[in-house]
């Protein structure tokens, strides 16, 4: 079992994004809902606390920015997303700590975890359902594996579905590895790998 990571040291890595007090509250609960999915590795750790960081800018489960007319141009009617019924954009935009969207994706989340998300969406900003609902959803995304392979670029586009909030990203994940003691990943050492696989 590994040691539990330190929320001053994963404080001190993110600056202003990752005050303390959040991270000690919400810390924990995504580590224990890692060790229960088994991928609670240090790079999957760092990974997580990164992507986090990035996606919330404030270590707590939020909601998405945005007004009704945002929501309607990015979601509604996205057969992809399961947005088939008027109004699925606004309610389903994205909540918790990795801003999962879509009636689809609340509705197979709250089924996985036995919680109608579907039902009240709000329900994805609690704590320990946002905390279970990462961890699930890294496991799906195998971002553990990728996380191993210091395939971070791949790791947030699994997560955001492009580069937003990269530079930053990989920022965290320097610090966090210093900090972790791990061996750091540089940008070029990230696309030779990704082109070795072309």
């Amino acid at each position: 079992m590994i040691e539990p990571t330190n929320p001053e040291l994963i404080s001190a890595a993110l600056g202003i994004y990752g005050p303390l007090a959040n991270v000690r509250v919400n810390w924990p609960l995504i580590e224990s809902a890692l060790e229960r999915e088994t991928i609670d590795s240090i790079p999957c750790r760092i990974a997580a606390i990164a992507t986090v960081a990035v996606e919330t800018g404030s270590f707590l489960p939020i909601k998405e920015r945005g007004g009704p007319a945002y929501f309607t141009k990015m979601y509604e009617g996205r057969a992809d997303l399961g947005n088939t019924e008027p109004g699925d954009g606004a309610k389903f935009k994205g909540r918790g700590y990795i801003q999962i969207t879509g009636r689809l994706n609340y509705t197979n989340y709250g089924h996985a975890i036995g919680v109608d998300l579907a039902g009240n969406p709000d329900l994805a900003l609690d704590p320990s359902i946002a905390a279970h609902v990462l961890a699930l959803f890294f496991r799906q995304k195998n971002i553990p594996q990728l996380a191993t392979l210091a395939k971070w670029e791949s790791i947030r586009k699994r997560v955001n579905g492009g580069l937003n909030g990269w530079p930053r990203f990989l920022e965290y994940v320097t610090a966090l590895s210093h900090a972790l003691n791990t061996v750091p990943v540089s940008v070029a050492s990230v696309e030779a790998a990704e082109a070795s696989k072309i």
